[in-house]
């Protein structure tokens, strides 16, 4: 017994590295993938500098708007990247993958590809993001390096937390025509419960806050950049960060529920 699960750990990994090593073969090799992943970042920044005001992080009480919203955008932003990269990912492969499945792929590996991938793809925006942003932001940051190691962790764990709501939602739909309805809620509900622009007093809609993941991405930006005047940034920065990760875990095993449901006998 012993010696078959040795063997299928080794088959699995195995299969991990072939499907990791094709899949970023296609990401790299197909224009319209790369062009639009090189692109995303670098339109988030210029409508985000379009918003910022100079002096916002110095003079804050001069630039209520700005700097609320600025901070808010670079965390969206990776949110939205992380969501466009992955919401189509599973179910535009639907026939190929039961096809891989029954002849003997592991859905874990398979999964796990997908997701160390994007996390890849998203790291790399991430990094776009956060110090492509010191182009024309002046943060006033009283320890640069404990700040934007911060500002790119939140980033970062944003849009993968992101990414990984993404593939569930590709998980549960057939085809990816119909992902247009739940991508639009996922979008409107980072922007309107994200408690940095729009602030909700009334405790039903509060509660939401704590299912969004790009609250908990601006909450850290919040801390580390000091800014006061709403009541998310008075969070706990690290327990933020926790949440995007345990939220990433949970949508993790769901997908690989659902998939394992799906493939668990042939048509």
């Amino acid at each position: 017994m012993k010696k078959t699960r040795d063997y299928s750990a080794r088959k699995n990994l195995l299969q991990f590295r072939v499907l990791l090593t094709r899949y970023l073969q296609q990401i790299v090799t197909n224009p319209w993938f790369i062009i639009p992943l090189i692109l995303q970042p670098a339109v988030m920044l210029i409508i985000t500098s379009l918003v910022y005001e100079d002096g916002t992080f110095y003079e804050p009480w001069k630039h209520l708007g700005a700097i609320h919203s600025t901070p808010f955008l670079l965390v969206l932003s990776a949110a939205l990247m992380g969501l466009l990269n992955s919401y189509r990912e599973i179910c535009k492969e639907r026939d190929v993958l039961q096809r891989e499945v029954f002849g003997g792929m592991d859905i874990v590996a398979y999964l796990a590809s997908k997701v160390t991938a994007l996390a890849i793809v998203g790291f790399v925006q991430s990094l776009v993001i956060t110090f492509g942003s010191l182009a024309f932001i002046d943060y006033n940051l009283s320890d640069p390096a404990f700040s934007l190691f911060f500002m790119l962790v939140a980033v970062f764990l944003t849009n993968y937390c992101v990414t990984a709501l993404g593939l569930l939602v590709s998980a549960l739909l057939r085809k990816s025509e119909s992902a247009i309805l739940p991508v639009l809620v996922i979008i409107l509900m980072q922007v309107v419960c994200a408690g940095s622009l729009i602030e909700f007093k009334e405790m039903p809609i509060k509660v939401v806050y704590f299912f969004t993941p790009t609250m908990y991405g601006t909450a850290v930006y919040g801390n580390v950049l000091n800014i006061t005047m709403r009541e998310i940034y008075d969070y706990n920065m690290y327990f933020c960060l926790a949440m995007l990760v345990v939220y990433a875990i949970v949508f993790h095993v769901l997908t690989v529920l659902k998939l394992k449901y799906d493939y668990r006998t042939k048509d």
